[in-house]
């Protein structure tokens, strides 16, 4: 078996298929099974080594035969993997915030479309930001943050939220946690804008950093990529936790 790492051009080929496959059926991986092996899925590799449990130094963007084995059962990971497995489980929107950062940088193609991986994940070709969030939650285990089906509009989110269903609650500015999910009210009327993720909850001055995707510097809730943003409490609108 070959081992698939990134090239220029990208390695093809049904290899390619088949561990497109398994990232996925292991929900490391959500994109399209195109047998290219490019970031997206490279970057699945690397998820599935730390969460399998591989030492830091060989958690690397490459899919293997020992990676293949572990995905497919046909090998299983020693007790010292199984510690490192057991150390690295955290909580959801600690997870959730490890994939989003993975992502910054990812841009919409071609720019202004609104195809992203994210939205080509969620079955709708539109504003992403909420798409976005929610494939986070989802590759980090959350059992409601489903493709076509919840958190993928910034208004429903604060609805759900308010009424604690599909797995999400309110949580107050003090109670804001890294991971915890930001809705933004650019206009302060009420109508939840824009969303995205908390980084650094907000400071005494009111200062909070995020990693928001479909932004920009020039548009802040259609700028077409993914980026670490820093905000002002007088934005929010509501901030909101997931449960499950």
């Amino acid at each position: 078996m070959r081992v698939l790492s990134l090239t220029s051009p990208p390695m093809t080929g049904s290899d390619v298929k088949s561990a497109q496959k398994l990232l996925n059926n292991h929900r490391y991986w959500a994109g399209t099974v195109d047998g290219k092996f490019g970031e997206e899925t490279a970057r699945a590799c690397s998820q599935a080594k730390y969460f399998l449990g591989y030492a830091l130094k060989s958690v690397k963007p490459t899919f293997g035969e020992d990676l293949s084995m572990y995905l497919t059962g046909e090998a299983k990971p020693n007790i010292i993997m199984k510690q490192r497995a057991k150390n690295r489980k955290v909580p959801l929107r600690d997870s959730a915030l490890v994939i989003a950062n993975s992502f910054i940088g990812v841009v919409e193609e071609p720019a202004g479309s609104n195809k992203v991986m994210f939205s080509e994940w969620y079955g709708v070709t539109g504003p992403w930001c909420a798409m976005f969030v929610s494939y986070c939650y989802n590759k980090a285990g959350s059992k409601n943050a489903k493709a076509g089906i919840n958190w993928a509009y910034c208004p429903t989110i604060l609805a759900d939220a308010k009424a604690q269903r599909n797995g999400l609650t309110i949580v107050p500015r003090s109670w804001v946690q890294a991971g915890d999910i930001v809705l933004f009210d650019w206009t302060g009327e009420g109508v939840m804008n824009h969303v995205g993720l908390v980084v650094d909850p907000p400071t005494k001055s009111g200062m909070l950093k995020t990693i928001e995707g479909n932004t920009s510097v020039d548009s802040d809730s259609n700028g077409g990529g993914v980026m670490a943003r820093q905000r002002h409490f007088s934005q929010v609108g509501a901030f909101v936790r997931v449960i499950n």
